[in-house]
């Protein structure tokens, strides 16, 4: 059972209050969550597209701009260099289906995963040379393809640089300087000198500035570029970054047009995948990126593009088809390779480790990220998994973190002894000469400054609220507090000494755990997922009679809907 901590934010509540209009939930909320500046809370109470900041504030994006209206104007092609995931997906479509408003000269290039790895390869920069191209604009990408953009200048292709990722730096001795690929124009929120008011964009959110720009010089339709919000959305959930500032209005207003979509793929996709409900964070998190991820991880992402481009309706279905096929295939890869990543834990003491290296040939490379996912939630600790590249004598992987571990500046001393390196504090990716890997574990180990509470998992409560004083109506205030995520978790609450009324293990598993609750006269209904560790815990708790016993719950107040008819219903965090 995890740690449970109660937000003390006093300050940032009493100072939430005076910002007009807004309520005392909201105030609370936002103050546990560090939104305290009077223009974000504004943002987050009342989030629309004319709140968006001004794209030219970022660097280099008039010169991007003028460079790109110049190639338009003398008929030179336009390619797009992507990454394989769903946010270098997403950044692809952001560019070519706002292109091509105004422009149809464009093509597209996305690495393959396994054979090219992450960024701009030599076999996109070499082919879009041969193919004389004009003009490269890079997306979710490029902030490190120092050789293959300078291939690309040398050979007369102008470059555009649109990436999220963080920046080389180079210490100076009385400061830090950035560097910067030799391209045209490089356009990332986190370089250094930018004064651009929200660093954490994913890379579809700057490509998405970038199409901002120009709609805006080239007096561009609004309704059009804002339908390009879809994909934004898709990226920005999917690669997991802060749904506060700007990005939440781009989750809100992308998901406001997917709910009403006109776009086949997408409708075609979901219904394949069984989806029949409301488009959310969830869909977008859990059930569109997986199907679009799935494509990079064991084909080719250039199968998803092929899919959202795609406008005749038998070859959708059939691109849907592949890809649930393929998602399918990777949850069963997955499902296997962590039970082998396990088992190696349990049979090495690895769990002993505060850092989890671990090491399988047979894990397909694609996976080891979500692999080193779940195991870094199972063990609460940073985790990296390693498998055999295509050169024997060197291993590739990924690795996952926790907060308080930022697992890219910690790895970056033993950086000139890895093949390969790139990340940000809570994942990364990386290559290794195969016998360097116990001398890896060594320092991993070794210089971690991580604390026996670091490693514990925490929970932080924003408030106690008796569940017999909850309502329908409160549910659903909290559900407008949404879309959640990153620095806007799901609200939890707490209530010790709650009446159990009734009990029962659901599903084909028997591994949902309904609880029904008795309070103030009234009956609540409570439900957890993979909860048979939870229920044996009560069983042994309560010597097998848990009806008509106390427990202390966090939970988060949930709309349950059935048959179109609105419940309350508790989401059982944890319990003791």
């Amino acid at each position: 059972m995890a740690n449970w901590f109660i937000y003390n934010k006093k300050e940032n509540y009493l100072n939430n209050l005076k910002v007009k209009d807004i309520t005392k939930l909201e105030a609370l909320i936002l103050a546990n969550r560090d939104i305290i500046d009077p223009k974000l809370i504004d943002m987050f109470i009342n989030p629309s597209l004319d709140k968006l900041h001004d794209p030219f504030l970022l660097n280099d994006m008039d010169k991007a701009i003028d460079l790109i209206i110049n190639t338009i104007k003398s008929n030179g092609e336009i390619r797009i260099f992507g990454d394989y995931d769903q946010d270098g997906i997403a950044s692809v479509m952001t560019l070519m289906d706002g292109f091509l408003f105004f422009y149809d000269n464009i093509s597209y290039d996305i690495p393959n995963r396994v054979e090219e790895g992450y960024g701009i390869s030599k076999k996109m920069s070499n082919k879009a040379i041969d193919d004389k191209v004009s003009l490269v604009i890079t997306c979710d990408n490029g902030i490190t393809g120092f050789d293959e953009i300078k291939s690309l200048k040398q050979a007369g292709v102008k470059v555009i640089v649109t990436d999220h990722h963080q920046i080389k730096k180079q210490d100076k001795g009385d400061w830090i300087d950035q560097v910067l690929p030799e391209a045209d124009c490089v356009i990332n929120p986190h370089r250094l000198d930018s004064s651009y008011p929200f660093k954490d964009l994913c890379g579809a959110g700057v490509a998405f500035k970038l199409m901002s720009a120009l709609y805006q010089k080239l007096d561009g339709d609004l309704a059009y570029l804002y339908s390009l919000l879809e994909y934004v959305a898709m990226g920005t959930v999917a690669d997991i970054v802060s749904l506060t500032d700007e990005n939440r209005i781009f989750v809100i207003e992308g998901l406001k047009r997917l709910n009403n979509t006109e776009k086949l793929a997408i409708k075609i996709l979901l219904d394949q995948a069984g989806w029949e409900r409301k488009i959310d964070e969830y869909t977008l998190g859990f059930i569109l990126g997986p199907l679009m991820n799935a494509s990079g991880r064991l084909a080719s992402a250039k199968l998803a593009i092929d899919l959202l481009m795609e406008e005749d309706i038998d070859d959708i279905k059939r691109l849907s088809i592949k890809l649930v096929e393929l998602n399918n295939k990777r949850k069963a890869l997955t499902e296997d390779a962590f039970n082998k990543c396990d088992q190696i834990i349990i049979k090495n003491s690895y769990d002993k480790d505060k850092i989890l290296l671990i090491y399988d040939p047979s894990i397909d490379e694609s996976i080891c990220g979500i692999v080193a996912g779940r195991l870094k939630e199972k063990y609460h600790r940073p985790t990296i998994v390693l498998t055999e590249s295509k050169d024997p004598s060197i291993l590739k992987g990924s690795g996952r973190s926790i907060s308080a571990y930022n697992i890219y500046e910690e790895i970056k001393p033993y950086a000139n002894k890895l093949v390969s390196f790139g990340g940000h504090p809570l994942a990364c990716g990386l290559s290794i000469e195969k016998n360097l890997l116990e001398d890896f574990r060594k320092f991993l180990n070794e210089n971690e400054t991580l604390t026996k509470k670091d490693l514990e998992e925490s929970i932080n409560i924003d408030a106690q609220i008796k569940i017999g004083n909850l309502s329908l109506e409160f549910a659903e205030k909290i559900k407008d507090l949404g879309p959640f995520g990153k620095d806007n978790p799901k609200p939890i609450f707490a209530n010790k000494q709650v009446d159990i009324a009734n009990i029962s293990m659901l599903g084909k598993d028997k591994n949902t755990m309904k609880i029904r609750f008795h309070q103030n006269g009234r009956y609540i209904d409570a439900i957890k997922f993979n909860a048979k560790e939870y229920y044996d815990y009560l069983n042994l708790k309560f010597d097998g009679k848990i009806v008509g016993n106390k427990i202390d719950i966090i939970y988060f107040p949930d709309v349950n809907i059935f048959k179109g008819v609105k419940s309350l219903q508790l989401k059982l965090i944890d319990l003791r």
